[in-house]
């Protein structure tokens, strides 16, 4: 590839990955904690069914709101030619309309709604384990704590590396 296109072809693609990324997982993890109490607040409960629908409705949110970045960072690796990101954008907006920044988005959803559901509601609950059978209280420590005991974990935050 580089031979044929170039080593600024490695790169295509990277401005719209790194701010889904970004986006995406502060959006997932932030979700989160007010889907949990809303869940609390409507049915008087966290336990791990509702913690596991807390989520999937955090994953699945933020997924629906960084969509387009993921239709334009494929759009760029794709294109033959070299055009910016906004660029990208306009070309599809123009031939496809905006409904085509969306393309994928139901089965995207599942998927992230289905890895934060599990990752969240895990963490949760191990983390109240841990507050239980530990000394230790809410914070820095009980995470690093729980990272130790599930390194897999420390993944959540480096989602599209892991």
């Amino acid at each position: 590839m580089v031979e044929r296109e170039g080593p600024r072809s490695l790169y295509l693609g990277f401005a719209p990955a790194l701010t889904r990324s970004l986006i995406y997982g502060g959006l997932r993890l932030g979700l989160y904690e007010p889907c949990k109490h809303v869940c609390s607040y409507a049915f008087g409960s966290t336990n791990f069914a509702f913690k596991f629908a807390s989520g999937v409705v955090a994953g699945a949110l933020a997924t629906a709101l960084t969509n387009p970045m993921e239709v334009l960072k494929v759009r760029s690796q794709m294109s033959t030619s070299r055009i910016s990101t906004i660029g990208v954008m306009r070309e599809i907006v123009s031939e496809e309309g905006v409904k085509a920044l969306w393309k994928g988005v139901g089965p995207a959803m599942v998927r992230a709604g289905c890895l934060t559901a599990s990752q969240m509601a895990t963490y949760d609950e191990a983390k109240q384990v841990l507050l239980m059978w530990t000394p230790l209280e809410e914070g820095f420590q009980l995470h690093l704590m729980y990272c130790e005991i599930c390194p897999a974990f420390c993944c959540l935050y480096l989602d599209e590396i892991c």
